[in-house]
């Protein structure tokens, strides 16, 4: 239960981060904000600083900025975000894209300085220590799975019969092992977060083996990655960058093969996958956290620059129309389409939850 408490909040804290960069750059602006809020209404608690409501509400995932006339009212009044120029309201709504961008790069930072689990490469190995085989996947219905492995398990040492013996395995010593001893009994000893464990496993053998794999395994070398200050600070910041360019492009490559095909609904992962997924990795240690939480915290940066409506990107690229236009979209025009956009994330999300529920009970 407090692993998943734990990562609760983390999730809450990269939503308020988010909703803090609006709410900064609106204020520097000039811009009135109404409320900056910690969780969803209803109000729990409030106090009024100033002309602004800071609030703690009762559903604890996220927060939220009001900020005065951002649906496009109040367009007469100074303090109206709907009375700036197009570039300071574009830059209030590329903010929480920033920030999420800048905090996930800043948790790389020190995940780097403290040890992130990476995989072994000629280029990482140099700075790498505490390496252990991994198993990232396990096949259903595998020898692997009927043993009881699972992802994420750790294998220590593999023996047959207890003569023969390797300790701390690497990828080539286990294939070389499980082609020796195709179809004997194995045993394996694994670690799983804080246990030890020992199973047993049958290995296939001939052409089962050879197309399936002798465990019906995926596994890998892994280690911390841990580099000097300076260096961690470098490769934060050319990972993050990195990754946020990938994830971007990647989310176009999706969204076609959603809207057009059809395709991959099916492996998006939904808050209660996340969640799931985020408590077993908070038991790993603080590594393990950083770099998920770093992962997160640029995807969300990368998924609300997509221009799709009721997204900061959609709200940014109806700013450059203006700007081409020389006039803006009508109020009401936008505001529909960015509610229908709302609508069919609200429908997607409702979707991936339950797909990640029935994915849980199965």
């Amino acid at each position: 239960m407090m692993p998943i408490l734990i990562f609760i909040i983390c999730l809450a804290i990269l939503i308020i981060i988010h909703e803090l960069g609006h709410f900064l750059v609106a204020k520097k602006n000039g811009i009135k904000v109404e409320e900056f809020g910690i969780g969803l209404p209803p109000r729990i608690w409030g106090v009024k600083k100033g002309e602004t409501i800071y609030s703690i509400n009762a559903l604890p995932f996220g927060g939220f900025v009001k900020i005065y006339g951002e649906n496009g009212e109040h367009i007469d009044e100074e303090r109206s975000f709907s009375a700036k120029k197009p570039g300071v309201r574009a830059k209030v709504l590329a903010a929480g894209v920033i920030m999420n961008l800048i905090f996930g790069i800043f948790l790389l930072m020190i995940g780097f300085n403290i040890g992130v689990p990476a995989v072994v490469t000629e280029e990482t190995i140099p700075n790498m220590k505490d390496i252990k085989l991994a198993v990232l996947e396990v096949q259903k219905d595998s020898p692997a799975e009927l043993a009881g492995l699972k992802m994420g398990d750790y294998i220590l040492e593999v023996f047959y019969n207890n003569e023969d013996k390797i300790l701390n395995p690497k990828v080539e010593d286990l294939q070389n092992f499980t082609k020796k001893y195709a179809g004997k009994e194995l045993n394996l000893k694994i670690e799983r977060g804080k246990e030890i464990l020992e199973i047993k496993a049958v290995a296939r053998e001939g052409i089962e083996a050879e197309e399936k794999g002798a465990l019906g395994i995926v596994i890998s070398d892994t280690g911390l990655l841990k580099y000097s200050f300076f260096r961690s600070l470098w490769e934060g910041l050319k990972n993050g960058l990195m990754m946020f360019v990938n994830v971007f492009i990647s989310l176009f490559i999706f969204l076609k093969s959603l809207i057009v095909e059809g395709q991959m609904i099916g492996e998006v992962a939904g808050p209660v996958g996340i969640v799931a997924l985020g408590s077993n990795i908070v038991k790993n240690g603080i590594g393990y956290l950083l770099q998920f939480l770093a992962t997160l915290s640029i995807y969300l940066s990368a998924i609300n620059l997509i221009p799709f409506p009721a997204l900061d990107g959609a709200r940014i690229f109806s700013i450059l129309i203006e700007k081409i236009r020389g006039k803006a979209i009508p109020a009401k025009t936008e505001n529909l389409i960015n509610s229908i956009g709302f609508v069919l994330l609200m429908g997607l999300f409702v979707f991936v939850t339950f797909n990640d529920i029935m994915k849980l009970v199965k």
